[in-house]
């Protein structure tokens, strides 16, 4: 191999080792950033949750009160609302929202009855097939229950 073979050759290897160093480099910062970022986001919220408690009743029930307050007035901006159309507009907005919050809630007990019903189904099915350890972890993972416990723990974490 002649010189300027060699030179072409070690050239490329040092173009192709620095590409994928930085590569490499870029991607581990990236991730790096993205934990710190989730992070700083979680201790943003228990922050934020924490100055959210209340001491007594009526402080939380004077916080819904204001709350609701600026979503009338921000929705009678955003919809040009008279005054002689608020009162009206409110009193059937609120019936809207309580219909489809108690829809909304016995939707989810159905749903809750089928997938626990259909999971106890699926379990006298494996019942025959699995040993009592992975029965236990077949629950640990997949039990209704389970995987609603499971998330709760990783939203509070």
């Amino acid at each position: 191999m002649n010189t300027k073979t060699k030179a072409v050759l070690a050239f490329l290897v040092i173009f192709l080792l620095g590409g994928i160093s930085g590569y490499l480099i870029k991607d581990s910062l990236i991730t790096f950033d993205r934990e710190r970022s989730y992070q700083s986001a979680e201790r943003q919220e228990r922050q934020r949750m924490s100055e959210r408690s209340f001491n007594s009743e009526e402080e939380r029930a004077l916080h819904r009160q204001q709350m609701r307050q600026r979503a009338q007035n921000r929705l009678s901006d955003r919809l040009d609302l008279e005054d002689n159309q608020k009162a009206d507009f409110f009193d059937k907005f609120y019936i809207y929202q309580s219909e489809i919050r108690d829809s909304v809630r016995s939707i989810r007990s159905i749903e809750q009855q089928f997938v626990r019903e259909h999971y106890n189904r699926f379990r006298k099915d494996v019942d025959d097939i699995l040993n009592e350890d992975q029965i236990q972890n077949l629950d640990r993972f997949f039990h209704p229950d389970s995987i609603r416990q499971n998330q709760a723990q990783r939203y509070h974490r």
